[in-house]
């Protein structure tokens, strides 16, 4: 398969193989391809070029594109019409749809302002990089605030997703997304609350109506999605453990309740951020009594109601029995913050009391992780507990917690090689040293 350039230009308006000099008009190239379907032949023209050296690359790339199994569309068909098509498609296919409605925002608000109207088999990397830098710039954000790092990240991994999907497609030749220069993005070092500060907060909320919630999201490492939409059927108390099924989102466009079958206005039950988001977790002893008092105070606010009670057999829930929101919970914990008096908070210096205010619903599940690591649970079982995708998530958010781990495992490890009595008494002498003890003159001798 070959193909030609020529120029366009009032000069010679239906191309020439001698073009006029002057600088008017633009290059085109033309190249004939076999349509996949019905083996017919047929034109491909595009045109638009400033030089002649810039149709001939375009020519070339098109020629070895097809030469690799790229099949070149009929019509036209933009970058919009493709992505909006993509994921109607993933959404059909079971995404999730809060993963659905990120996608949808990167669409709307980001790629189709950038390059939207660009047919999809000339969406190349600088038109990534454009949308990457238009949404690190805050052009997508309300009042222009910039997103972080990790979500420019996220938005990349969108439109990776779906120039993979038209490459498999064979729309395009080659992934324009991949290879392309990211801004670095770090876990943030999350700062949970000590174990004295975390206990001070419990006893605070211990007779709150909600205090029953606060006190399993820090035995369990819930997210609140999951917390919120936990059912008692999901629990069983004499074995001690609890499955994780479901959570309960924040979603403006609601669809109809599983249970009862009503629209929730802003909330949906979905199901856990990830797969392994469905686990079992067990109970220690304290939460389970802790329960088992909450189903009794929950069983005398059913008969209170009567048939007027809303059951969906959730945990936590309205005084009727209905759903909770989970950003009412978000706000009910920060007024419950403010509110706790914590250990030698007015001793402590600026930075350490705004630091105890500041303490976010979901630091309770980064302080249940703390915990478990500093009682000498390994990482892989934390990280199954909180329903992480992988250990490598685990390690990257709370590695800087595992202060003093090193060590003790370097000590493990020596203490399993038998040495002779000799090194035990130059170990002994090495710990003198080190630590101080003992005639300094006799041990240079």
């Amino acid at each position: 398969m070959s193909g030609s350039v020529y120029k366009r230009c009032p000069c010679f308006p239906n191309g020439s193989a001698s073009p006029c000099k002057l600088k008017h008009g633009a290059w085109v190239y033309v190249v004939s391809v076999r349509d996949p379907g019905s083996r017919r032949r047929r034109q491909v023209r595009k045109g638009g070029f400033a030089t002649r050296k810039a149709a001939e690359e375009a020519l070339a790339e098109l020629v070895v594109s097809v030469n690799q199994g790229a099949v070149v569309p009929a019509d036209k068909q933009t970058a919009e019409t493709f992505l909006n098509g993509w994921l109607d498609q993933k959404l059909r296919n079971g995404l999730r749809p809060s993963t659905g409605s990120g996608y949808k925002r990167h669409i709307d608000f980001v790629l189709v302002p950038v390059f939207g109207d660009v047919a999809l088999r000339d969406v190349r990397a600088h038109h990534i990089e454009a949308a990457l830098n238009y949404y690190a710039d805050g052009h997508a954000s309300p009042g222009g605030r910039k997103p972080s790092a990790a979500s420019v990240r996220r938005l990349h991994a969108t439109i990776r997703s779906a120039m993979a999907t038209a490459k498999t497609q064979r729309k395009i030749a080659f992934n324009p997304a991949f290879d392309l220069e990211l801004p670095k993005a770090s876990r943030p070092k999350v700062q949970p609350w000590e174990p004295a500060e975390l206990g001070a907060f419990l006893d605070h909320a211990a007779g709150d109506a909600l205090g029953s919630f606060f006190e399993l999201v820090a035995a369990t490492g819930l997210r609140r999605g999951e917390a919120v939409g936990v059912m008692w059927s999901d629990i069983d108390l004499e074995a001690g453990t609890l499955t994780v099924n479901r959570q309960i989102q924040s979603r403006k466009d609601a669809p109809a309740c599983p249970v009862c079958s009503r629209v929730h206005r802003g909330i949906a039950f979905e199901l856990p951020k990830t797969d392994a988001g469905e686990r079992v977790v067990d109970l220690d002893s304290r939460t389970i009594g802790v329960l088992l008092g909450h189903r009794l105070a929950q069983d005398e606010l059913r008969a209170k109601w009567g048939a007027g009670y809303d059951d969906h057999d959730l945990l936590f829930c309205r005084e009727d029995g209905a759903p909770l929101h989970p950003e009412q919970v978000s706000h009910h914990f920060a007024r419950l913050v403010r509110e706790v008096r914590f250990p030698e908070d007015a001793h402590l210096p600026d930075a350490d009391r705004r630091r105890l205010r500041l303490i976010r619903l979901h630091d309770l599940r980064h302080g249940q992780a703390s915990l478990l690591m500093a009682a000498g649970v390994s990482l892989g079982i934390v990280s199954k507990r909180l329903g992480h995708a992988s250990v490598q998530i685990t390690s990257d958010t709370y590695s800087h917690l595992l202060k003093g781990v090193g060590r003790d495992a370097a000590e493990a490890a020596a203490a399993l090689v038998p040495r002779a009595a000799t090194a035990d008494v130059r170990d002994s002498e090495c710990d003198r040293i080190v630590t101080g003890s003992g005639n300094s003159g006799a041990s240079r001798k």
